[in-house]
């Protein structure tokens, strides 16, 4: 063993190591949600009460209904990542 390699810990080796690799557990980064009308097109009324519509990215860009909290936070952030935040700020007046 290297002297780099033991002077992280003084020096000491407890004499473990793990030979096997651990199974990767792919999980998706989002679920998908349990609503089936989130995420319809926004070019009709609400399809439930409490859902939020969300404006899509750019000029062409298709607006859709979300329902509240998680998937809406989801939606407005992938918006913002397409347009680097710009219609974000045009639709809300900030700029």
């Amino acid at each position: 063993m290297s002297k780099t390699s033991t002077a992280w810990n003084g020096g000491q080796y407890t004499g473990t190591r793990q030979t096997t690799p651990r199974p990767r557990r792919w999980d998706p980064v989002v679920d998908t949600c349990s609503l089936q009308e989130c995420g319809t097109p926004g070019s009709g009324p609400s399809p439930r009460p409490d859902m939020v519509r969300v404006p899509g990215a750019g000029e062409d860009g298709a607006a859709a209904w979300y329902c509240p909290g998680r998937c809406t936070s989801i939606a407005r952030a992938r918006t913002d990542l397409r347009t680097g935040g710009h219609d974000e700020a045009v639709n809300h007046g900030e700029l």
